[in-house]
């Protein structure tokens, strides 16, 4: 008889909660590690949409990336979603930063989907590496192209050159010592999402170019990242067809 805790010990195998950053909550949210597992939604978010869709098809665990229980004090939406979970027996178990960090990860995954090579670790989640020399115009569409993202937005001179290039998936942008370190390791561009004002002006004063990308379109990869990881259990899996982008652009309307 499949456990959740089995399912769980396999992403484990791959991406140990060792790793997860210290104010994650990645593992199992929400239900019981012993109860048996008759059917799996990978999704990335927790959503009423996506536990909605596993109670329809009569599945009872959902593998996201993001867990449903955030920080020290959820919010509502949040504590809503864990309550409606176990009213509807689902167990939630979430991959998080651990994915993001980990060796083959989602940071690797999206890195080599874009087209970086001799890819290396710079601090747990965030990649660096090189990409075919490209000017930074051309290098925000492909990445655009590469992640389905409609949104992309780029800081700097399209004609810059591009060839050594920062990845921190999800907010990564945020981060300003990124936007420190790249300028301090000869870094032409970096990749990531949830840039703010004040990260655009300093990338922009010290010469890092920025490509910034949809939260959701540079993780929404984790699905088939878990579906290669557990494919043993293919039988079992479904992909989520209602955990969507929340974002449109007006470009695609």
């Amino acid at each position: 008889m499949l456990k959740v805790k089995d399912i769980a010990y396999i992403i484990q195998q791959k991406a140990p909660l060792s790793l997860a950053l210290e104010f994650d909550s990645a593992g199992l949210n929400v239900g019981d590690e012993n109860a048996e597992v008759r059917g799996i939604l990978l999704a990335q978010n927790v959503t009423y949409a996506t536990l909605e869709e596993c109670r329809q098809k009569g599945l009872n665990l959902l593998i996201t990336h993001h867990p449903c229980v955030f920080g020290e004090e959820p919010d509502r939406y949040m504590l809503s979603l864990a309550k409606r979970a176990e009213e509807y027996g689902i167990n939630l178990y979430s991959c998080h930063t651990n994915l993001d960090c980990c060796d083959g990860g989602l940071n690797d995954f999206v890195a080599k989907l874009i087209g970086m090579r001799d890819i290396k670790n710079i601090d747990g989640c965030a990649r660096c590496g090189e990409v075919d020399e490209i000017f930074l115009k051309d290098f925000a569409e492909a990445v655009s192209q590469r992640l389905n993202d409609s949104c992309v937005k780029y800081v700097g001179s399209d004609k810059r050159m591009i060839k050594k290039v920062a990845l921190c998936t999800g907010a990564g942008a945020r981060d300003e010592e990124l936007v420190l370190w790249a300028s301090d390791n000869g870094v032409d561009c970096i990749v990531g999402g949830e840039s703010k004002l004040s990260i655009a002006l300093t990338a922009r004063d010290l010469g890092v170019a920025l490509v910034d990308v949809g939260h959701y379109t540079s993780e929404i990869l984790c699905t088939d990242i878990f579906a290669d990881w557990l494919k043993e259990y293919a039988q079992l899996l479904h992909i989520s067809q209602s955990d969507v982008d929340p974002y449109k652009s007006i470009k695609s309307i």
